[in-house]
């Protein structure tokens, strides 16, 4: 005899069960808790592209404007992904 899950598929995550109002209350609490550590790790991430020569950011498809305009993303918003999505939107231009 085997036992078989059905309502798994390989490559899905598990479905994950709504726990009611402490479960909800709790995963409030743990992303506010984690808040100041997201808005650090965007500042660093800006900061360290900020020190970069103009060579280095052409070098990576970015410029000085595109740092400016991720400084508009919410605080604890990653400008990686901001940054990563215009070097792309440059790259298909060039490409058509």
């Amino acid at each position: 005899m085997s036992t078989v899950c059905t309502h798994y598929t390989a490559g899905q995550p598990f479905p994950r069960r709504d726990l009611g109002p402490a479960s909800r209350f709790l995963s409030l609490v743990k992303n506010a808790a984690a808040w100041p550590l997201r808005v650090l790790r965007a500042r660093r991430e800006l900061e360290m592209l900020a020190r970069m020569t103009e060579y280095e950011l052409k070098d990576i498809g970015l410029s000085r404007s595109d740092l400016g305009d991720a400084t508009a993303l919410p605080a604890d918003a990653s400008p990686t992904e901001f940054l990563a999505a215009r070097v792309e939107e440059r790259l298909g231009h060039k490409a058509a």
